[in-house]
């Protein structure tokens, strides 16, 4: 890609939906991301204390919710009747926005078909839950999209599991740049593989991997236009709208 060629839908993730406008993992994130483009939506899944898939990133409630506690010592039903507004970030703009459920998002997402989601497990709860909990709860879930839903994690042996259990898309996200030659990693064989954009070598040959390599933080067009010429094929993003716009 040079600096005449425009940045594609194809090209691009919108990371915890819209977040750059909106509060982060929240359908209103989603639904605006979808709206500005995006083919490509990450979330995050939290479970909550009746092991209920929530949209969520943190474990804390404190800076998504902007009260005390953790997601996992509350009910779904009483999650859903708090916000996710962000109120750090965006102030009291988005108060009424609550926290959501998986099966919200993936509401959403079976009413747009050519859109593909990206679902993160967090560590956290599959530490506090287990991973076959966390596996069989989630993946329950995502049936009516699962042909559109790819698993991913820091936790690489919880997408193993995932992939002996028939999983179709799946994907780790590395710890370490040098993980992706590791024989965990390896045998997982994901369809991506999701990474910070500052770990990438700048001279390793990307064209040698099987997997779909996903920079993440990348907030403009100038970097994805960068890794791009590295052979980094998809970008994943805060800014959705702002690459698809700037990027014409």
């Amino acid at each position: 890609m040079n600096e005449n060629n425009p940045l594609t839908a194809e090209q691009l993730v919108a990371h915890r939906g819209y977040q750059k406008r909106y509060p982060e993992n929240t359908a209103l994130a989603v639904t605006k991301a979808i709206e500005a483009g995006a083919l490509f939506v990450e979330i995050d899944i939290q479970l909550s204390r009746d092991q209920q898939p929530m949209v969520y990133h943190d474990i804390s409630l404190e800076r998504v919710s902007g009260c005390a506690g953790s997601i996992t010592e509350l009910s779904r039903e009483q999650l859903e009747k708090l916000p996710a507004y962000e109120p750090q970030r965006l102030g009291e703009g988005f108060i009424e926005e609550p926290i959501s459920s998986l099966d919200t998002v993936v509401e959403i997402i079976r009413q747009h078909p050519t859109v593909t989601l990206f679902v993160e497990l967090k560590e956290e709860s599959i530490d506090h839950f287990g991973a076959e909990v966390m596996l069989q709860n989630i993946c329950a879930v995502l049936q009516p999209i699962a042909q559109r839903a790819v698993l991913i994690s820091f936790d690489y042996s919880i997408i193993q599991t995932s992939r002996s259990k028939g999983w179709q898309q799946i994907g780790v996200v590395l710890r370490n740049w040098t993980d992706i030659n590791s024989p965990e990693v390896q045998a997982i064989d994901g369809e991506y593989t999701f990474v910070d954009y500052k770990i990438i070598p700048p001279q390793v040959d990307l064209t040698m991997l099987k997997t779909k390599l996903v920079a993440y933080e990348v907030g403009t067009v100038e970097l994805a236009r960068k890794l791009a010429n590295q052979k980094v094929p998809i970008f994943e993003t805060f800014d959705i709208q702002g690459l698809l716009e700037a990027g014409q």
